[in-house]
């Protein structure tokens, strides 16, 4: 009898915690913060000083897989355990707005994919900071899948040369190509100018 109760209050926990995990949000908008306890710098994509040299520093990530290169800003990792996170620097401000920019959010994901290549440990989560808040991006098989066919969508581009651009206001209203070069702006201003 008290197997079985003990079953039961197992199964619940075990039950509770994977909902509470299903309900959080991809995105979690917070106050900046500076530190990361609990965590050890492994990567930053600046040199600096003798441990940089030791620890690779500064050195350019390539993964194989997805022949995808980069340098995030900075890599930690959990202390006793192999869990990294990788942290994204911004020189933005980003105000009121709910959720990161667009590039961005498809920077970090792409760095989840070359971090897990990489480091053989898919990261669970990343940061993006700009100067006013950051946020927690979950890595998410959504935003994997968003990445990879970003990649191929650019990786077409610069084989043929072409695109076909899409309108969209909330993405292209700040765009230095809007107006100018990119014929999809035209939608936006209801015609040419």
């Amino acid at each position: 009898m008290i197997g079985l109760v003990c079953i039961v209050v197992i199964g619940l926990l075990v039950l509770l915690f994977l909902l509470r995990r299903i309900r959080q949000p991809a995105i979690q908008k917070k106050k900046l913060r500076q530190t990361m306890f609990g965590y050890v710098l492994i990567y930053a994509d600046q040199t600096n000083g003798k441990r940089a040299k030791q620890e690779n520093f500064g050195k350019v990530l390539y993964s194989e897989t997805y022949d995808l290169r980069g340098k995030p800003d900075y890599i930690f990792r959990k202390i006793g355990s192999r869990k990294i996170v990788p942290v994204e620097l911004k020189s933005a401000c980003i105000g009121n707005a709910p959720v990161p920019h667009y590039g961005d959010y498809l920077q970090l994901a792409a760095y989840f994919l070359l971090l897990e290549d990489v480091y053989g440990v898919r990261p669970r989560f990343g940061f993006l900071k700009y100067q006013d808040h950051m946020f927690l991006i979950r890595n998410q098989r959504k935003m994997r899948q968003e990445v990879i066919q970003t990649m191929q969508k650019m990786r077409h581009m610069l084989s043929y040369g072409a695109s076909e651009p899409k309108s969209n206001y909330t993405k292209c209203r700040y765009c230095i190509c809007r107006g100018t070069v990119c014929p999809a702006s035209k939608h936006l201003d209801g015609g040419e100018r």
